[in-house]
């Protein structure tokens, strides 16, 4: 019996490269420096390191700021792939990932953007740096990619079984977990070389149809840890083995629908969550509350949130989202980028 597949649910940050829909940036000239995509286009992930920060997106988008977020500067990424995330380990050294197998390294804080050949077509969501040589990335029908020369070979360590992961996270050279369709979760304790799928209390079977996806990980410490998914559901877990609801699907006040959470990160006793139409929720570290942080920003999707050392944050969405806080999020200002010359902009409030 031939068995269909139904297609996986992906959040929107995901469908215009699995869609195949490509834009082209238009020369900037005076009339449409207000209309460049660059800063209009959706974006899906943010990095920091001390002052610097950049910014990766659809069609190939790489955005740089030398001053905090206050200017931006377009990257040449040599690529029109959609880019989904992006992690520095120091100002130097950083790797982007995206559609089609896509691996972007710098060795120059973007000046210059080079593709490094990876082993696969499939769409990768997910990556991960332990250090400026061991790192893995992770995406469609079950692929893990794991490289112990800072990138220059990848080498295939997938766990065989047909199913989307959205998110990669060692907390060591030997151990780690990925995420993602059906709401699986699987552990490694050997640096990749096996992996063992651990019992989740979201995940379902294919033949159920029924989607439980889990789209990000966080670990603030080697004790705890979190998963984030489908319909606002938040998993914990206190030694890397067993895992808990800690937040249900649809756990809102009265007739709010609830809404996918895409992404997390923590700073200072608090960590974060944001997803889609603007949904950004914060708990304290020793806390499984979770509540709306206080302010109310434009509906859209919001694909990325990072904090550096000092407070400053950011969170990025589609549209050219763009928020910013300087104080570890107590108070967070919406903020667009308004072309000045082009490939570059200046941070201002919309």
């Amino acid at each position: 019996m031939l068995l269909v597949r139904k297609a996986p649910f992906l959040p929107a940050l995901f469908l215009p490269a699995l869609l195949g829909i490509f834009l082209s940036v238009p020369a900037a000239t005076a009339a449409s420096l207000e209309r460049e995509p660059s800063f209009r286009d959706n974006f899906y992930d943010v990095e920091i390191r001390g002052p610097l920060c950049w910014i990766v997106g659809y069609y190939g988008t790489i955005l740089h700021s030398r001053d905090r977020g206050l200017t931006w500067e377009l990257q040449r990424s040599g690529t029109q792939e959609a880019l989904f995330r992006v992690i520095f380990f120091d100002e130097k050294r950083g790797w982007a990932a995206g559609s089609y197998g896509t691996i972007l390294y710098t060795a120059d804080g973007g000046r210059n953007w080079q593709v490094q050949p990876t082993p696969t077509q499939e769409h990768l969501f997910g990556l991960n740096f332990l250090s400026e040589r061991l790192g893995w990335a992770v995406g469609s029908r079950g692929t893990v990619l794991h490289t112990e020369v800072g990138g220059r070979t990848w080498v295939s360590r997938s766990v065989g079984d047909d199913v989307i992961f959205n998110d990669v996270w060692f907390l060591t050279p030997k151990q780690g977990w990925v995420v993602g369709e059906f709401g699986r979760i699987y552990q490694t304790r050997d640096g990749g070389q096996s992996w063992l799928k651990q019992k989740s209390p979201i995940e379902v079977s294919f033949l159920s149809g029924e989607s439980r996806n889990l789209f990000r990980l966080l670990f603030p410490s080697s004790s705890s840890g979190w998963a984030f998914g489908l319909d606002g559901v938040i998993l914990k877990t206190q030694n890397g083995a067993n895992w808990q609801v800690v937040r249900h699907d649809g756990a809102l006040p009265g007739d709010r629908k609830p809404h996918h959470l895409l992404s997390a990160s923590f700073y200072g006793e608090r960590k974060w969550a944001v997803g889609e139409r603007g949904t950004v929720l914060v708990s304290s570290l020793g806390d499984d509350h979770w509540r709306p942080a206080p302010f109310k920003i434009s509906p859209v999707t919001l694909n990325g949130i990072v904090f550096g050392h000092d407070g400053l944050g950011f969170i990025v969405g589609n549209r050219g989202m763009l928020l910013r806080t300087e104080d570890g999020g107590k108070t967070w200002k919406q903020m667009s980028i308004a072309a000045t010359a082009p490939g570059r902009g200046v941070s201002r409030l919309p």
